[in-house]
């Protein structure tokens, strides 16, 4: 089985996202798959060529894609119609030159929209993962929406974010699971030692804005620190926001205890959660939340204790009181409550930690995720071959 994969022009560089497309394609192919690997136009215009790339102790040929005319991205509308174009006359030659069994769209889902006449045009089966943004058909731009709705196959992350895109009206029963896997393993270097006793450290990792649940978990710290007066919390994120948190972090009870880093690669931010004694993702109920954060997946793959909010993309990792702490979603008294038995029972955290690492390393490893592509493009291959 050969699969020719559609990637976003990033990914031959070195970041998360070329780590976590690599780390998929790798797993492919020690699992019989062949791939293929073809970039979307690059932002700078560049002649069609076909590059190699060496990460990680393997080298990787990427088939790229010139960027439309300059001009073109001047004309409103226009410069999407020509970078939609050019990548569907570049897919095609890529397409004939390597004769693929299968095309994979992966992120952003509107490159379907250049693979879905390669695919009809070639007779080739189109098989399209849906944005980790996308919340339902009504996120979802017409054109692109009416490139998915004729995909073979649509690939979303949990079984929420599949509800919400049936319960829209796309592709009806051929939307399958497939969960994002960890950037990252067991961390190999040695955890910070547990400190509940005398100076706890808690770490949040992800965005600011009010939804992610940061101004919830700034509300229960001053209560926290009455129990435990040199307790610290460690921000790994950044945005907008930035400015207005810092000014909020002068308060009584916050000044001195609170650390912003910034906006953090995945790996870094991971590489901090696990040297704290909890790691919370206090997430709020919402939209935006059909998908887990892969912060917490990170945390768990490395062993650490996690506490987080009772949304449903966050029960289908946790068993509460097993591999993890829930409370209820928005609830400033459950979050408190659920943190304050944790640093009780410091003996508990490393219980959590494994327990949460063995899950993850056998449930969303990457090997696992390839496993689930690979099972997902035989069935939409024999399918095609009924029909």
């Amino acid at each position: 089985m050969r699969v020719l994969h559609l990637l976003d022009p990033a990914v031959p560089r070195r970041n998360d996202a070329t780590r976590r497309a690599l780390a998929l394609l790798a797993q492919l192919r020690a699992q019989g798959v062949q791939t293929v690997q073809l970039t979307a136009p690059a932002s700078n215009p560049r002649a069609d060529a076909a590059s190699c790339h060496s990460l990680d102790g393997q080298t990787w040929q990427f088939y790229r894609t010139a960027a439309p005319w300059p001009a073109c991205a001047r004309v409103r509308g226009l410069g999407q119609l020509a970078g939609h174009l050019r990548l569907a006359w570049r897919l095609r030659q890529v397409a004939r030159l390597t004769r693929p069994d299968l095309i994979h769209v992966h992120a952003p889902a509107s490159n379907a929209l250049a693979a879905l006449p390669v695919a009809r045009l070639a007779r080739l089966p189109l098989v399209v993962d849906a944005e980790r943004r996308a919340a339902g058909g009504a996120a979802i731009p017409a054109l692109e929406r009416f490139a998915l709705d004729r995909a073979d196959m649509l690939a979303a992350g949990s079984l929420e974010q599949r509800l919400a895109l049936r319960g829209a009206g796309l592709l009806a029963g051929r939307i399958a699971v497939i969960p994002p896997a960890p950037d990252l393993g067991p961390l190999a270097a040695a955890r910070r030692p547990a400190a509940v006793e005398g100076a706890p450290l808690i770490a949040y990792a992800g965005g600011l804005q009010h939804e992610d649940g940061i101004d919830l978990l700034l509300a229960v710290l001053p209560r926290l620190r009455r129990q435990y007066p040199a307790l610290r919390l460690l921000v790994a994120g950044g945005g907008a926001r930035e400015p207005e948190l810092a000014e909020r972090l002068r308060a009584p009870g916050l000044r001195g205890h609170v650390a912003i880093t910034g906006r953090l690669p995945c790996r870094r931010a991971a590489d901090l959660l696990a040297r704290a004694d909890i790691a919370v993702f206090p997430a709020l109920p919402g939209a935006h939340a059909l998908l887990p954060s892969r912060h917490l997946l990170n945390a768990m793959a490395q062993g650490c204790a996690v506490v987080a909010s009772d949304l449903a993309c966050h029960r289908d990792l946790l068993v509460h009181g097993d591999t993890g702490v829930l409370f209820g979603a928005g609830s400033g008294v459950a979050l408190l409550d659920a943190l304050l038995r944790l640093l009780a029972e410091p003996a508990r955290l490393a219980g959590l930690g494994r327990a949460a690492a063995g899950f993850v390393a056998k449930e969303y490893s990457w090997k696992a995720t390839a496993a689930r592509y690979r099972r997902l493009y035989e069935a939409v291959l024999a399918q095609r071959g009924r029909r």
